[in-house]
């Protein structure tokens, strides 16, 4: 899914209005607040025009591997370990996805953008197990209309906080053990996966100026409409005002202490 008001594909050939309910948009937490039903309020714009078959030609796209990064106390992300990618309706034999010997596989796309798109190819791969976790549903559907609205320059923290539920499904399935290698990714690649790669990469202690140049590796694939570095700072400051990142996994994302463990045994090394 690509960023509300910001789509490069807005406007495109045989264009999908992307409607349906209204939703919540995002106000600010107060500080200090453990508190989530605060930040919300009704919205009613709709804000996104998609055309599946020109995002369908960024398939495969966007990919990296997020090990390699330096980490808290002189450790650093295991590389091989996970990745992060654009839809896989198509792999092509030259991408080097064709060539990863994966154990998991995790859709964030919409049940809607999987049927009108295609299923990624690596889930029919032997041995490879596919998780679909399908974020934005309630926004994705046959008849092609909805509302994603946030506050201006909120757009990456709603996609926390509207999915929190599927976020904790997501990291509750990487602190299971024998999951590794494993591959994430949505349609673009860039939004729902660029807020799970920063939770991700926040967790195992990469600096933020890191995080955000992952965050923003994805204006290679997409320049014509970039994304920025300040479209993260609500979430890091979310992160900030419930005590860091071990109290942000455990209070808004549900996260349990002894899993947050597990995930940083498994993807950090000396």
């Amino acid at each position: 899914m690509l960023a509300p008001e910001r789509s490069p594909l807005a406007g495109a050939a045989r264009p999908v209005k992307l409607a349906g309910e209204r939703h919540a948009r995002l106000n600010p937490l107060p500080k200090n607040k453990k508190t989530i039903g605060a930040a919300i309020e009704k919205a009613e714009t709709p804000r996104v025009v998609v055309d599946f078959d020109q995002l369908r030609t960024y398939a495969a796209q966007n990919f990296r591997d997020l090990g390699g990064h330096p980490a808290a106390d002189s450790r650093r992300v295991r590389t091989g370990r996970i990745y992060r990618s654009s839809h896989l309706a198509e792999v092509p034999p030259e991408s080097p996805i064709s060539r990863l010997k994966l154990r998991t596989l995790v859709t964030l796309q919409s049940r809607a953008e999987v049927k009108h798109m295609g299923a990624p190819e690596p889930a029919a791969r032997h041995g490879v197990r596919w998780e679909h976790i399908p974020m934005g549903d309630e926004w994705f559907n046959d008849e092609g209309y909805t509302e994603v609205a946030a506050q201006t320059g909120r757009d990456h923290l709603a996609l926390v906080m509207h999915f929190r539920r599927d976020w904790r499904r997501f990291f509750k399935l990487l602190a299971e053990r024998d999951v590794y290698p494993v591959l994430f990714h949505c349609s673009a690649g860039r939004d729902r996966t660029g807020v799970g790669a920063a939770m991700l990469l926040s967790m195992l202690g990469v600096d933020r100026n890191r995080i955000v140049d992952d965050f923003l590796e994805s204006n290679l694939v997409y320049p014509k409409l970039p994304l920025r570095a300040e479209q993260l700072d609500p979430l890091f400051e979310l992160i900030d005002d419930n005590g860091g990142i071990e109290g942000f996994m455990r209070e808004v994302i549900g996260l349990e202490s002894g899993e947050l463990a597990v995930i940083q045994e498994d993807l950090l090394e000396d």
